[in-house]
């Protein structure tokens, strides 16, 4: 990868702006100064500059656990942005797939690769999101084939079929392929529930395991590897 490309994409603005940042910074490969907007950086090479170390990673796709009372955007609004708790030498670089609102918690990804976060958050891929919800009342067992059919929940849009695993009385996991504005809490009140609690524990491959609120981890290249090909992306698509 070219070293200004490279920069572009840890967040130093266009490829033009990058240039810039080789000729006002102290720009470091290996602990050399270079100014070669062209040079060709490999995985292997030390990046730092002023003095800061960038990490070296073509594409960066995290997870985190996201808390209550944070907002998917990517400044603060009504309720601190969820970037706040992103690494400061991540943040300019990824974004966030989909959105969770400010009181759901649980598993969010992040990613600088484009496409594949495109294709992650689009319908027609069908990649499975599974949810733990906890309700207001008894879930009625009768729910789970209700569920799994399409189900008018308003606005004129029907969801498709959703599998529903009651838990106990008042827990219930729930996965849905589409990812529809409010989708869980509106698959439940169509059927007259109030979701009291809401926690997204799986997207895709991913799981959230035992990773604690607030915290955030990289994907291992396995996982990567894992999310390209349940969207039907090959290796090269990722250069």
């Amino acid at each position: 990868m070219r070293l200004d490309r490279f920069l572009s994409n840890s967040g130093y603005g266009s490829r033009r702006a990058s240039k810039k940042v080789l000729r006002n910074f102290s720009v470091k490969v290996n602990g050399v100064v270079v100014s070669d907007y062209a040079m060709q950086i490999k995985g292997t090479d030390k990046i730092e500059v002023d003095g800061k170390v960038i990490p070296n990673l073509p594409y960066v796709t995290m997870i985190i656990n996201k808390p209550s009372g944070y907002m998917c955007s990517m400044k603060d609004e009504n309720y601190p942005s969820v970037m706040n708790l992103i690494p400061e030498e991540y943040r300019k670089r990824v974004r966030m797939v989909g959105r969770l609102d400010q009181d759901t918690t649980g598993l969010l990804i992040l990613t600088d690769n484009g496409v594949l976060n495109a294709r992650l958050a689009h319908p027609k891929h069908q990649v499975e999101k599974t949810y733990l919800a906890k309700v207001n009342h008894i879930l009625r067992p009768t729910l789970v084939d209700l569920f799994n059919q399409e189900i008018d929940i308003g606005r004129g849009e029907i969801a498709k079929p959703a599998k529903l695993e009651i838990i106990d009385e008042y827990h219930a996991y729930v996965t849905v392929h589409e990812g529809k504005y409010h989708e869980i809490k509106r698959l439940f009140g169509h059927f007259s529930y109030d979701v009291v609690e809401l926690k997204r524990v799986s997207f895709g491959t991913i799981t959230l395991g035992d990773l604690k609120e607030g915290e955030i981890r990289l994907l291992s290249e396995e996982e990567y590897e894992s999310l390209l090909q349940i969207t039907g992306m090959k290796r090269i698509e990722q250069l």
